[in-house]
């Protein structure tokens, strides 16, 4: 028994029920027999959070807290766990010390940031097959968050994306109405809507004592997943280019970008990084869900190749960090919400060409019920924008032959019917369509 270990897991069992500031999340994470139940995400996105409210669950159900096991191995007693020849076993026989009468019953091992022990996969599989137990996991680092994950425990797992808070948990967090009922609940929440545009969705964000503090903490929180989930994690031979493209990729949102330019902007700033190497960092920068590309929507690999991507990030308040304010950022960052309320859900996100060359900015689901979806700040002014945005959305859904399609607005809502064809627009606005969207 190692007493580092058993202290430890003691001081976590005690500490079970203490008051932790929870928000209950609406991602319904159900295990799976003889799988380690794994929840992924951005670094600081409430995958703790989540195994402590689970904990207390657990403890409220009336499961007794010693066939509880949580160990959170970014915790520096634990760095003898992170040596090559370093045993994990040394964790459950440890627990198993403490309660031997436990072999018989199930018992549930929380794991956090479960990367850092070494040979952690070859653990957690030997675990499920000897002992009666539930196994949960959660980490940041890339190791966690790639198809390395499939190949350090055999396909003996199942995967929960954990994203930022969403409207609805941004409005249980601030303790408002989560339904429109009638007005006053509905000017309640979209005074909560205009709040939740400012602040994004990141749980740490709505702790901040000054809004002044968002633009640092935002850029040490990029700053920190950087090196602790790639730089470190793969090594990388030109940290000072990788942090730029991010800061330029940020300042990017809800726009399209392509590799080449991307290039460019960094060569003119003396940062030399080849294609392969941006495009790889790219990949490497969507598996620890800091940002996003959504191709254009066709069946050719090649199109998609040629055609710039749009990028978007996994919270817009983070983004905003490192943005400069223009008029439009309004629009942006309307549709970065909307594209991360879509990806919640799924994971091929295109946007659409019409024959035109007008860009419909999501076309989701398979071909016997895409949806389309434009996304606009406001339709009003004297630019012509609610006709333009009305004539591409219907170009798309003649050429998709869909009957219906959305526009997504801050404030405003009407149907729009197309006499000439019959089909119909629903423009709807954005505290609308976030709330129902998630139901």
């Amino acid at each position: 028994m190692n007493e580092t270990l058993r202290l430890i897991i003691a001081q976590h069992q005690q500490n079970f029920l203490d008051q932790y500031p929870i928000v209950s999340r609406d991602l319904q994470i159900l295990p799976v027999p003889r799988k380690a139940t794994v929840i992924i995400g951005i670094r600081r996105g409430g995958k703790s959070t989540w195994q402590h409210e689970k904990i207390q669950a657990l403890i409220a159900e009336g499961l007794a807290k010693e066939s509880i096991c949580y160990i959170d191995f970014s915790d520096d007693r634990l760095d003898f766990l992170r040596q090559e020849k370093a045993e994990p076993t040394v964790i459950t026989d440890t627990y198993y010390g403490m309660y031997p009468q436990n072999h018989t019953q199930k018992v549930y091992f929380f794991f956090d940031e479960l990367q850092y022990v070494h040979r952690w996969g070859q653990f957690i599989n030997r675990l499920q097959t000897t002992e009666k137990c539930e196994v949960y996991i959660t980490g940041s680092s890339a190791k966690l968050l790639s198809k390395e994950l499939a190949t350090e425990l055999g396909g003996r797992t199942f995967t929960w994306e954990l994203f930022p808070f969403s409207f609805r948990e941004f409005l249980r967090a601030s303790k408002k109405r989560e339904a429109i009922v009638d007005i006053a609940s509905r000017d309640e929440i979209i005074e909560a809507f205009d709040d939740y545009v400012q602040k994004g969705g990141m749980p740490e964000r709505l702790l901040l004592p000054k809004d002044s503090m968002a633009v640092p903490y935002f850029q040490n929180l990029v700053t920190d997943v950087l090196i602790r989930d790639l730089i470190l994690r793969y090594d990388i031979p030109h940290p000072n280019q990788l942090k730029r493209m991010v800061q330029l990729l940020m300042n990017t949102m809800s726009r399209l970008i392509t590799v080449n330019k991307l290039k460019q902007r960094l060569s003119g700033e003396r940062h030399m990084l080849s294609p392969a190497l941006i495009s790889d960092y790219l990949d490497k920068i969507g598996d620890i869900y800091l940002l996003f590309t959504v191709p254009i929507r066709s069946y050719n690999s090649a199109v998609r190749a040629v055609n710039p991507k749009k990028v978007y990030a996994i919270d817009h308040a983070m983004a905003q960090a490192f943005s400069h304010a223009t008029s439009e950022n309004a629009g942006l960052v309307l549709e970065n919400m909307v594209f991360v309320q879509l990806r919640r859900t799924m994971e091929e996100i295109f946007y659409y060409k019409t024959a035109k060359g007008d860009e419909i900015d999501f076309a989701v689901g398979p071909d016997s019920a895409i949806q389309l979806l434009q996304v606009c700040w406001s339709l009003k002014g004297q630019n012509g924008t609610k006709e333009r945005e009305r004539r591409a959305l219907l170009d798309g859904m003649e050429e998709l032959e869909v009957r219906e399609g959305w526009i997504i607005t801050a404030y405003e809502e009407e149907d729009i019917t197309d006499e000439a064809t019959g089909r119909t627009i629903h423009v709807v606005p954005a505290y609308k369509w976030l709330l129902e969207s998630g139901d």
